[in-house]
């Protein structure tokens, strides 16, 4: 049985809140745990959180880069996009993504069970009559979850944090460049845009459309993925603008090197 963990990122300079759908074919939850605790870390206690500044912590940090390499060996995962102003829908708008990521996704692996943040819904009871009118079929649906407890989750808050920032940087609102740095496949000193550094390596973990498309021999074209309606969900509450900023980040993505 897989299993579905779900998060939000909330951007209001933006106009938009980020869901990721993380999917792991597994429990990953033994797998986050042994992480916290090779990093010196209490999994009772501490909870992975993209709002907090890990800057001046360098082993939090390290922690981070942990969990990513998690999602890169052992996930998969989709992206919703909805209006600010329609926060209050988000459950309902994830709900929806994951039985469309299902249907167009055959390596998911049913039946599945849906982990969703604290939050995403008015209530449970609200939830759970949304999940039931919808009749997503094979799925059992948990709502309403802590995230210390169900720690997949928290691989939801990575994704959708790091997803935001590329999105805003495509609208414009994040220039800020960093050195890419030791082993990130480019020279140490070259300077890249901080959203490139964060997605990256989280790009090629996206639910897409595949890789059986004709080749063209152009080295370019045939680098780009389409991930199309198997790992992207656009609301359809979201102005002409956001739905274009979102399709032209994320419908389609440049695999280059894998470094």
């Amino acid at each position: 049985m897989g299993n579905f963990y779900v998060d939000d990122s909330v951007h209001d300079e933006g106009g938009f809140v980020l869901c990721a759908c993380v999917y792991a074919s597994s429990d990953i939850e033994q797998e986050i745990v042994n992480l916290l605790e090779a990093g010196g870390l209490d999994p009772a206690i501490f909870e992975y959180k993209s709002s907090a500044n890990y800057s001046k912590q360098p082993e939090l940090a390290k922690i981070r880069s942990a969990l990513k390499g998690l999602v890169q060996h052992k996930c998969h995962y989709g992206m919703v996009v909805l209006p600010r102003d329609q926060r209050d829908r988000a459950g309902q708008e994830c709900l929806l993504a994951i039985n469309q990521f299902v249907k167009a996704n055959p390596n998911i692996s049913l039946p599945v069970s849906i982990f969703m943040d604290q939050g995403l819904f008015s209530s449970e009871n609200a939830a759970q009559l949304f999940f039931k009118k919808l009749d997503i079929k094979e799925a059992q649906f948990f709502p309403e979850q802590d995230s210390k407890q169900i720690r997949g989750i928290q691989l939801a808050d990575l994704i959708a944090h790091m997803a935001s920032i590329q999105l805003k940087s495509s609208m414009g609102l994040i220039t800020k460049k960093v050195k890419a740095g030791p082993d990130s496949g480019y020279d140490q000193d070259e300077e890249m845009e901080l959203s490139f550094e964060m997605f990256g390596t989280l790009r090629y973990c996206l639910f897409n459309e595949g890789n059986d498309k004709p080749q063209t021999g152009n080295q370019f074209i045939d680098a780009v993925m389409t991930v199309g309606k198997a790992g992207l969900f656009i609301s359809e509450s979201c102005s002409e603008d956001l739905a274009g900023y979102a399709n032209g980040t994320f419908s389609s993505i440049y695999l280059g090197c894998i470094h």
